[in-house]
């Protein structure tokens, strides 16, 4: 059975990028965006963005299907696209599963980008979605970010456990952080690029959240939730 009844159509979705290769923090930087326009998806670097400015200090050389020259690009959804499985191979709808999404997916490619984040292990980008224009009811996908640097393996909660999202306007490292707890304490932290809308999420509805999956390696740490808005 699917956890993702209510299909979340984004209008907006964020690159994401991080750098790779040492052991200092790996700050996730926007970098670009997508936007729906009518029947066709633009892209567009956030050129002028402290993001994308810091990216660029830290390593950051480009999107690989446009180059930093470009200021726009139409129909620019099949460059990310790619990114997924054929929708026609056979094994598609496990891949779905991996993300609590039905094996009869009616969303669009949009859609699917934003609860999948089309990450590949070969470079340092992700997909977010700009939850600023959600509405109720809508189910989301949320992976938490620092995961690793608040509870170890052993502590890493089971699926179905309920949390509590906590917004942390004294953090001195960003003011607009919003935890994520369990009963037993803080595990993770929404992930920054996604921060703004989640915080009008939750001013504007109730929204509820429950560890779907968890997993945990030696580099890293990974808890997804569902977070569902009524």
């Amino acid at each position: 059975m699917s956890a993702i009844n209510h299909i979340f159509e984004p209008s907006r979705l964020f690159l994401v990028w991080h750098h790779s290769g040492d052991c200092s923090p790996r700050h996730r930087r926007i970098v670009g965006e997508l936007l729906r326009d009518g029947d066709t998806v633009k892209f567009r670097y956030a050129k002028n963005s402290d993001d994308y400015k810091q990216a660029e200090k830290e390593g950051f050389i480009g999107f690989p299907a446009f180059t930093k020259n470009v200021s726009s690009v139409d129909d620019a959804l099949d460059a990310f696209s790619t990114r997924l499985p054929p929708r026609k191979r056979a094994d598609f709808g496990r891949y779905l599963s991996q993300y609590g999404l039905p094996e009869e997916f009616t969303g669009s490619y949009m859609a699917l980008l934003g609860y999948t984040g089309a990450r590949l292990e070969s470079d340092s980008f992700e997909l977010c979605p700009d939850y600023s224009d959600v509405t109720a009811p809508a189910d989301i996908l949320i992976e938490l970010t620092g995961v690793r640097y608040q509870i170890s393996p052993s502590e890493m909660p089971q699926p179905g456990t309920q949390v509590k999202f906590r917004p942390e306007p004294e953090n001195e490292h960003d003011p607009k952080a919003i935890a994520v707890h369990s009963e037993n304490g803080r595990i993770g932290y929404i992930n920054k690029a996604v921060t703004s809308g989640f915080a009008r999420m939750l001013e504007a509805m109730t929204v509820t959240g429950t560890v779907l999956k968890t997993g945990s390696s030696e580099a890293h740490a990974q808890i997804i939730l569902l977070v569902q808005c009524r």
